[in-house]
């Protein structure tokens, strides 16, 4: 009875430990929506995996979606609510101000390591830039270095497919290498794993219906 106490001890803390960084629990949760999205829109199914991966009600990820111009910046505030506690609404504002992805994480506290998924060799681009501050700096909490726009959509979508998709960080980052977008990344996915297209990730046939398409200019502009 002891040892089954010490080990439903250890497991609730490592549990906690898991939410404390915002990491999900249970790293590989793809699973087959059926008619609840339209598998031929890529927009449909990036509203439906954001929801499930940042465990958000799918009607906040819709309505945020189209505030935002480009679907990685839609991941990476979805990315930072998660990590800080800090609303949708207030992390929109700042990025209305023209902050950066890299400030607004500073600004509400979100740990740099957290972006970053360990990797056993050094990434070349377009993540060598990332990882290289990070680890030159990562043991100096006064480090003040700075990430663009870019090294944080690039960061965020390695680590939604890493674990969304439970493929190893390299894959991750082969799939994103030519720069392609978190949306056509995890539909084109999708597709190959539950309707058998076997189009590459981020090679999409499909129509990407955005609904912000038909609404240029709104919301804050790709930098």
């Amino acid at each position: 009875m002891k040892d089954r106490s010490i080990q439903k001890l250890v497991f609730c803390a490592a549990f906690l430990a898991a939410l404390a960084l915002g990491t999900p629990a249970d790293a590989g949760f793809d699973v087959d929506f059926g008619a609840n999205v339209q598998i031929d829109d890529d927009t449909d199914l990036f509203f439906a995996i954001s929801s499930r991966y940042f465990s958000r009600d799918r009607e906040v990820v819709e309505r945020w979606g189209r505030r935002y111009d480009h679907p990685d910046d839609l991941a990476v505030a979805l990315f930072i609510a998660r990590h800080s506690g800090i609303s949708l609404s207030s992390i929109f504002r700042l990025r209305e101000e023209g902050r950066t992805w890299w400030e607004i994480g500073i600004r509400l506290g979100v740990p740099a390591d957290v972006w970053f998924v360990p990797v056993p060799r050094d990434p070349g681009p377009p993540y060598g830039h990332a990882y290289g501050y990070w680890k030159k700096h990562k043991n100096d909490p006064r480090s003040d270095y700075i990430l663009a726009d870019v090294d944080v959509r690039n960061l965020v979508a390695v680590r939604v497919m890493h674990e969304y998709y439970n493929v190893d960080v390299n894959v991750a980052m082969d799939w994103r290498s030519d720069g392609r977008d978190l949306r056509a990344l995890v539909s084109d996915e999708y597709r190959g794993r539950h309707a058998g297209d076997s189009t590459p990730p981020g090679h999409s046939k499909s129509k990407s219906k955005n609904k912000n398409d038909d609404h240029p200019g709104k919301g804050h502009k790709q930098k």
